[in-house]
């Protein structure tokens, strides 16, 4: 009887210490694994930890979600403001073309005022060089992965630009009115 006492001891040990032991992975622990999962608290623990992992995932993902339509709003209002300042040279460019037709057609008239005439020729040559630096500028500022501070720097610089071949092309203009008196 001593025998048969000490085989169930140990059989008891060896299952109260598969039990206890080891890793209590719903994958790996096979029933007594389970059960001791169960009766510890380790599955709910586990279950806990994804969850909680889970839902900072979510937060991640609305937070990119949220910058990612800030960015998309930001790219809109860019490409607005490029293609609104590409208009503006378009203009530019059709206004300098009239000029330089009524600068040849006068050229052509008047011999007398010729050297204000090549002036006149001169400055319209320096406008369209620049209006075309302003368009390729401007096409350099609509690839560029600029930030907001550069984009804005480059954009006032272009004004800046724009402004002064407006003022230009004013200038040219009352001299077109007194080359046509």
């Amino acid at each position: 009887m001593k025998r048969a006492a000490w085989i169930t001891i140990c059989v008891c040990l060896t299952v109260l210490a598969g039990c206890a032991g080891g890793d209590h992975n719903p994958r790996e622990g096979g029933l007594f694994g389970g059960v001791a999962g169960l009766g510890g608290g380790s599955y709910k623990k586990r279950v806990a930890e994804r969850e909680a992992r889970l839902e900072q995932l979510r937060v991640t993902q609305h937070e990119l979600d949220v910058e990612k339509a800030r960015l998309e709003s930001q790219k809109s209002s860019a490409q607005l403001q490029v293609d609104q300042d590409r208009a503006k040279v378009k203009a530019m460019q059709t206004e300098v073309a009239d000029l330089e037709k009524k600068a040849k057609a006068l050229s052509a008239r008047q011999g007398a005022d010729q050297k204000r005439v090549e002036e006149l020729q001169q400055r319209i040559d320096t406008l369209k060089s620049q209006v075309g630096k302003q368009k390729s500028s401007l096409d350099d500022l609509e690839g560029s992965g600029l930030g907001d501070a550069d984009v804005d720097l480059r954009r006032k610089q272009l004004e800046a630009q724009r402004d002064a071949l407006r003022k230009e092309y004013d200038l040219l203009m009352k001299m077109q009115m007194e080359l046509a008196r």
